[in-house]
């Protein structure tokens, strides 16, 4: 498995069109990119900053992602870093 840590910059005026744009984005591309497992969402206390955790299958599926991933930029945020990791294990648990 592979992650994906982004972190963005985003207008403070426009966190909450954010929060939608990226919910709405990662359901797209779930659905429609082969070896998407999904992210997750986090805002630290810096009222301007995002943090996205992404899941994928492989690194070569998240390369034919990136190589062409669709969408829309946000306007009015700014994509500060992103960082590829191997993921050696995972003890999370799903509630659902």
């Amino acid at each position: 498995m592979t992650r994906v840590i982004y972190r963005w910059r985003v207008d403070a005026d426009r966190r909450d069109d954010f929060a939608r744009w990226w919910h709405e984005g990662t359901l797209r591309i779930r659905s429609t990119h082969p070896g998407s497992l999904g992210s997750t969402l986090l805002a630290p206390n810096d009222a301007t900053l995002f943090v996205a955790i992404a899941r994928w299958r492989s690194q070569e599926d998240l390369l034919a992602f990136w190589a062409e991933p669709g969408g829309s930029p946000f306007e009015g945020a700014e994509l500060v870093s992103s960082e590829i990791l191997d993921e050696l294990d995972d003890l999370t648990l799903d509630d659902d």
